[in-house]
């Protein structure tokens, strides 16, 4: 006993946990605690059967056990159960068996067993040797059906069957022998992974399912086998016999799995002397052959595969089998016609023969009733002695020489057969076959006596030249490109003689061939082909025996198939040429037209680009090397025309159609092609469009090819545009024949280079546009007064003002300023970025009406009738400064107010009384009177003025407002009135009249105050005179008006 630590004994890969593995070697003490509880095997493994005392189910780790010494010894008596080595792969559908048996184990020599399939989650009851009751349902029906049974081999040794596979049988096999007391000591279990696969082996025989043979014919029969398994297997195929009188199928011959041939029982003789044979013809086909059939072989012949697979024991286990249909095959008996008397049969090799090949002829003796009786076998060919085989089997051939050379030979191939072989025939030994067989007795003294002959019938056996060793390879490309050389050349070997070679051609498979050149085994060129004429066309050999055809400038119609006649000459024994062996061979070439080759396209890293950045086009060209000519062409954006912008010839010559100073070319030649790069260094928007590269390919001078690449796109793209317009006030009211203005400024440029067009709009119509020079052009809105009273200029840099004079109610509407930003391009075209609009409300009203004139009521006394009287007419307020007055005085009558004088507002007077006098005066704008110089007694009555405002409106003078004043009340007293009484109206108006003067007085103070607020420049008006001065008396001259 040695003790160890627990680290030393148990496996450094040991998981923790309750349960180790183990093998029967040791045995494992803890203090003598454990004793007998745990095995260890010699690796370091361990395994316990049982839960270890005091240690409990969950807390055996491996901390725990590393800390006690084990104490080891050798096992005795320890319990193995060991089942077949898995995994094993058996087929679907067919019986396996797997074998379990125990050692180790004392007490009865008879063990019980127990089969569990251990699935998944779960573990299934298949059968036991104890428990009839063991199995789960899932095998319950089959093992009462003894689908599933166990046999025992012996006490400790049981083998598991299942007849019947199924897929549902794959998983773990558990084989479990039971305990019989004590205390567990060892393995009671063993398990082996079984998987079920599927049957993939076929077998099937093709063939007539029937044949009618005489003795001696020969039989060939073949089956196809196949297996299309994952898993490594081999094939054993076998033919059989199956006649009338076995009572089992007879095995002929078999291919073993390890490929080597047995001959069946009782066929070991003809397999030996080749009467019997089978081969493998490719993967799948085996052939059975039997030269020479015989009356016993008639029954049926049918074919067996067997699928054999290595378990990982190393033996050789069956997993399926197959047998193929039958062929029925009768053989024909031979019989002699007379007892005591034999008939001879000739057989030659079948099949046409050549010069070399080997000639079987085989001569059959069929007799009856003979014993003791000899043969004497002679071959003869027409009618010559060609071999013989005597009654004592002395061989005489009677070619000396080819005997000598082995190349004919003559054999007894069994008691009644015999066999002439010529190894490698010659046309000389063509002809008819027979035998001829003497039956011969033998004397006392040895030799032999001839009693009766037979001659078989006739067998013609031809015999072919063999054909010259005369070879013919073509090689050829594929493909040329049209205008390179096209070269086919024609290998020629085994020849022994000159050789001559004619060409020939046609164009398509339809046509037939024409000749194109010749040449003869004396090296001379002729029969050049019409077609071919005025080609540059030869064809030469070289020593090696190599015949070359050569066109030197390939044209699409030299497409095709091409033939070379290749001929061996020998010479005659007249010392004459004579053409021996002819051989050809053709091959197909294609002539690619460069059209069909050359590929264009045009390609752009830089199709969509700002305005002054560059555009790089790549033109590419693929195909043969010839010479090109490029033309760049562009159509520009909305356009549908075309223009060239350069060309470069075939020759190189360059020659421009647009600006060069706004393109650059380069030409870069690369083995994939040729790459023409046009270059835009600082792109604009006249060079958006579509640009396209065209591509002409000659060869020789002569155009082969015209390509248009596709169109490319390019993109200008202009700048983002930052500007931003700004209008101080978004309603601007005024009255009517003011002056209104109104603005609109950029607050920000895009760049300091922009320019700007300003367009007015008066709701959806124009008024006015200025261009980037600052040309207005009036539109449809302004009209043909109102273009007068508008106009626009430009404050600042970038402040834009309209000024309408003298705006009236129609002149209210939206206004916008429509402001329009422009750059210029690299090519000093301006291109407009961005337009944006301010809109501006303006209403316009009608002026205030303020027009007031005084309207103090006043009395007048007169009694000097020389004297005269003033009607003044004062205007308190006005409208507008630049208003007109139309002054009309009236005179109250009974039948209403009646005009005595009018001051219009341009100036002129007019008088409605024609017998008196009047003067006109205007001391101030705004003060007019009317002075009537002498009074008469028709004067008495009261008297008023009436004032109408005119305003000047679009040129026109129209009357705005009117008002009139307060009236004036004349007395004229007579010379007798001052006698009468004082009347007491009188005295009242006395009293009046004072005090409505000191009113007005009063608000005429109070309204000169208002006058003072009144602007400078009304204060700075300068006192007009009167049209005539009061001084002055007018003479009016009556009107009609």
């Amino acid at each position: 006993m040695a003790e160890v630590p627990l680290s030393k004994a148990l496996n450094p890969q040991l998981l923790p946990g309750f349960w180790i593995y183990s093998c029967p070697l040791l045995r494992v003490s803890v203090h003598s605690v454990f004793t007998s509880h745990c095995c260890v095997c010699a690796l370091g493994w361990v395994k316990c059967r049982a839960p270890i005392p005091s240690m409990g189910y969950h807390t055996w780790q491996m901390s725990q056990l590393s800390l006690f010494t084990f104490t080891l010894d050798l096992c005795s008596g320890q319990i193995q159960v060991q089942i077949q080595e898995g995994p094993l792969y058996r087929v679907k559908g067919y019986p396996i068996s797997i074998s379990c048996n125990v050692t180790g184990f004392t007490g009865p020599p008879t063990r019980d067993f127990q089969f569990i399939l251990k699935k998944p989650n779960m573990e299934l009851n298949i059968i036991s040797t104890s428990d009839p009751e063991f199995a789960y349902g899932v095998f319950s029906g089959r093992t009462r059906n003894k689908e599933i049974y166990i046999q025992r081999l012996s006490g400790s040794s049981v083998l598991l069957w299942i007849n019947n596979l199924q897929e549902n049988d794959a998983g773990d096999l558990l084989c479990v022998t039971l305990h019989t007391g004590g205390v567990y000591y060892g393995d009671y279990d063993d398990e082996a992974k079984l998987n079920v696969i599927a049957d993939t082996l076929e077998a099937l025989y093709s063939g007539s399912p029937s044949q009618s043979l005489s003795e001696g014919d020969p039989l060939q029969l073949e089956c196809q086998v196949s297996s299309q398994t994952f898993q490594h297997t081999h094939l054993m195929v076998s033919w059989f016999l199956y006649g009338e009188e076995d009572e089992n199928p007879r095995p002929i011959i078999t291919l073993d799995r390890d490929l080597t041939v047995k001959p069946g029982a009782g066929f070991e003789d003809r397999y030996r002397a080749g009467l019997i044979s089978m081969d493998k013809v490719e993967d799948t086909t085996y052939r059975l052959k039997m030269p020479q059939v015989q009356q016993s072989d008639q029954g049926k012949f049918f074919c067996k595969a067997t699928e054999w697979i290595q378990d990982p024991d190393r033996s050789w286990t069956q997993i399926a089998h197959k047998t193929t249909t039958a062929c029925d095959v009768e053989i024909k008996r031979i019989v002699a016609p007379d007892a005591g008397s034999f008939i001879v049969y000739l057989k030659a090799s079948k099949g046409p023969l050549q010069e070399g090949d080997a000639l079987d002829i085989r001569c059959s003796v069929n007799a009856q009733n003979l014993p003791g009786h000899f043969f004497s076998v002679t071959w003869l060919k027409n009618q010559q002695k060609v071999a013989q085989i005597g009654s004592s089997g002395v061989l005489t051939m009677f070619d000396k020489e080819r005997e000598n050379a082995a190349e004919m030979r003559a054999v007894k191939t069994s008691h009644m057969d015999y066999l002439l072989t010529i190894r490698s025939t010659r046309t000389e030994d063509q002809g008819q076959y027979q035998c001829e067989v003497w039956q011969e007795n033998m004397n006392e003294d040895g030799t032999f006596k001839k009693i009766q002959k037979q001659i078989s019938s006739p067998e013609t056996v031809s015999i072919t030249a063999k054909e010259s060793d005369l070879a013919v390879v073509m090689a050829m490309k594929d493909a040329v490109t049209e205008g390179d050389a096209l070269r086919v050349v024609c290998s020629v070997s085994g020849f022994k003689g000159p050789l001559s070679v004619s060409w020939q051609h046609k164009k398509d498979s339809g046509a037939s061939f024409s000749d194109v050149i010749s040449l003869t085994h004396e090296g001379v060129m002729k029969d050049v082909g019409s077609r071919y004429q005025s080609r540059n066309v030869q064809t030469f050999h070289s020593p090696a025996g190599n015949f070359t055809l050569e066109l030197g400038a390939s044209a699409t119609s030299d497409s095709g198939e091409y033939k070379c006649i290749v001929s061996e000459w020998t010479v005659q024994s007249n010392g004459e040429m004579k053409k021996a062996n002819t051989h050809s061979q053709q091959k197909a070439i294609i002539v690619n037209s460069i059209d069909s080759l050359m590929k264009v396209s045009l390609k752009s890293r830089t199709s969509n680009v700002p305005i002054d950045s560059p555009v790089e086009l790549l033109c590419i060209v693929r195909g043969p090397k010839v010479s090109l000519a490029v033309r760049w062409m562009f159509q520009p954006r909305n356009s549908t025309v075309q223009t060239n912008i350069l060309s470069i010839s075939h020759t190189g010559e360059m020659a421009w159609r647009a600006d060069q100073r706004n393109y650059q070319l380069s030409i870069q030649a690369q083995p994939t092609g040729a790459y023409f790069t046009l270059k835009v260094p600082r792109a604009s928007k006249q060079q958006e469009g579509q640009y396209q590269c065209q591509v002409d390919a000659y060869q020789k001078d002569v155009q082969k090819a015209l390509k248009n690449s596709n169109l490319l796109a390019v993109i200008v793209q202009k700048p983002v545009s930052k500007m931003s317009l700004y209008s101080p006030t978004s309603r601007l009211e005024t009255t009517v024949n003011a002056e209104a203005k109104l603005e609109c400024s950029v607050t920000r440029t895009t760049t300091n280079t922009s320019r700007f067009t300003v367009t007015w709009m008066f709701g959806s119509q124009m008024l006015l546009t200025m261009d980037l020079d600052a040309v207005v052009k009036f539109g449809p809105a302004a009209g043909l007064e109102m273009d007068q009273r508008i106009r626009t200029e430009i404050r600042q840099k970038q402040s834009f003002q309209l000024t309408i004079h003298q705006v009236r109610t129609s002149d209210s509407g939206q206004y916008h300023c429509e402001v329009e930003e422009w750059l210029q391009d690299p090519l000093g075209d301006w291109y407009s970025l961005k337009n944006m609009s301010v809109s501006t409300e303006m209403v316009v009203k009608e002026k205030e009406i303020k027009l007031r004139v005084q309207k103090d009521n006043r009395m007048l006394n007169i009694t000097n009738h020389q004297a005269g009287f003033t009607i003044d007419c004062v205007i308190d307020s006005q409208s507008s400064d630049t208003s007109g007055f139309e002054v009309t005085w009236f005179k109250v009558q009974e039948e209403g107010p009646v005009t005595i004088f009018t001051a219009r507002h341009d100036g002129t007077l007019h008088s409605a009384i024609t017998d008196k006098n009047l003067v006109f005066g205007r001391p101030l704008a705004t003060h007019y009177k009317l002075t009537v110089p002498q009074i008469s007694p028709t004067d008495v009555g009261q008297y008023y003025c009436q004032v109408e405002e005119w305003l000047l409106t679009a040129n026109t003078w129209k009357r705005f407002a009117s008002d009139k004043s307060g009236e004036l009340s004349i007395y004229v007293h007579t010379e007798g009135d001052s006698k009468i009484q004082i009347n007491p109206l009188g005295i009242t108006l006395a009293i009046a009249i004072p005090l409505i003067c000191i009113l007005v007085l009063v608000i005429i103070l109070l309204s000169r105050k208002g006058h003072k607020k009144k602007p400078e420049l009304k204060k700075k008006k300068k006192k007009k005179d009167c049209l005539w001065a009061e001084k002055n008396g007018l003479t009016l001259v009556p009107t009609s008006d």
